[in-house]
Parts: structure tokens; C-alpha cells; sequence
């Protein structure tokens, strides 16, 4: 019973040793001194930094404060075809979804810069940020809700070449939520001793 207790108490003091370093190591303080030991490494060079990728559809994944390619691209298209239906209430409509997705790509942003910067130490305990992957995958849900809507509208245009734009516009949304999806996947990757608790309670 002892050495049962023993063991039990070793355990905990061990895990709260583990949850405080990983809290130090993404502390702001922590990250400051990271950053400064790059810009001193001589190695480091500027056209190691990656500002955005592109997948093979165009479709961005872009770092925090950075346009996403696709969504960039439906939201100019969406812009110029909402004003040709004659239906004023499908143009606000179009309008509205428009406006949605332009403060979308913050919050996506913000969202998977915040789960990439989670240090390797927290994710191994506690995995990955399970709020920010919600917040992620709800915006992929809400593109393919958009594009649904949108091969509906499509059909009240007149013009054959305003229908291709709006085709396009569904296209790049598709494509968004498609890269979303992925880049999301490969954040919750990985091993972690309490991640499964950790997504329980942040209901993901």
C-alpha cells in the first residue's frame, strides 16, 4: 500500500513537472527568446521563411494575417456576379456570404496559427488545440453550405458567362474547405497521453 501511494504521488508530481515546463516553453517570454535566437543564427536565412502555401488547386494555406488563394478568389467573383441577378433579395443574399467569408479568413487564420504554434511538449500531454480545430472545421462546414447555396443561385442568372464565374466562385469554396480540411488533419496528428480528455472537454 506504500509503495502503491508512492508511486501514485511520484506519478503526479511528475505530470505537473511535465505541464509546467510545457506551460514555460510556450510562454510568451519563452517564444521572445526563441525568436531572437534565430534572428542571431547566422544560418538563418530569409528565403527559408514560408509565407503561404499553395496545394494544386490554388488554394492558399496561408500563415496568420495572410489571404487564402481560393477564398480570396470566390470572394472578388462573388463581389462582381451579385450584382447581376435580378433578383435584388438573392443579390443581398450572395452580398451578405460574401461579407461572411471576408471575416472568415481571420478567424481561420487566427485559428491555425494558434494550433501550429501549440509547443511539441503540450501537444504530447494534452494533443492539440481542440477550441481552435472546432473553430476550423466549422468554417469548412459553412463553405460547403455556401457553395450548396450558391449552385442554386447560379440558376437565377442569365448570362452564361456570369453562370461560369459563379461555378468558379463554388469550385474555389469546394477547394477551400477540401485544403481546410487537410491542414487540419495534420495538426491533430500525433500521439498525446491526455489529448482524448482534452477534446471530450472541448467538445470536439
Amino acid at each position: 500500500m506504500i509503495t502503491l501511494k508512492r508511486n501514485i504521488k511520484f506519478l503526479l508530481t511528475s505530470l505537473f513537472l511535465i505541464v509546467t515546463l510545457g506551460l514555460w516553453i510556450s510562454s510568451p517570454i519563452s517564444a521572445k527568446g526563441q525568436d531572437q535566437n534565430r534572428v542571431q543564427d547566422p544560418t538563418t536565412h530569409d528565403g527559408d521563411v514560408v509565407e503561404a502555401d499553395l496545394d494544386s488547386t490554388g488554394n492558399g494555406q496561408g500563415s496568420a494575417g495572410s489571404p487564402r488563394a481560393g477564398l480570396e478568389n470566390a470572394i472578388q467573383t462573388l463581389t462582381r456576379v451579385s450584382e447581376r441577378f435580378n433578383n435584388p433579395e438573392t443579390g443581398e443574399q450572395v452580398r451578405t456570404m460574401t461579407e461572411n467569408h471576408t471575416r472568415s479568413q481571420e478567424k481561420i487564420n487566427t485559428a491555425l496559427s494558434s494550433m501550429r504554434s501549440r509547443s511539441k511538449l503540450l501537444k504530447f500531454v494534452f494533443g492539440a488545440n481542440y477550441q481552435n480545430a472546432g473553430e476550423v472545421k466549422a468554417q469548412a462546414a459553412q463553405f460547403r453550405s455556401d457553395a450548396e447555396d450558391l449552385a442554386k443561385f447560379k440558376e437565377e442568372l442569365t448570362y452564361a458567362s456570369d453562370q461560369e464565374e459563379m461555378q468558379d466562385a463554388i469550385d474555389n469554396l469546394e477547394g477551400e474547405a477540401d485544403a481546410l480540411e487537410t491542414e487540419l488533419n495534420q495538426e491533430l496528428q500525433g500521439f498525446s497521453l491526455f489529448g482524448w480528455l482534452n477534446r471530450i472537454l472541448s467538445g470536439y
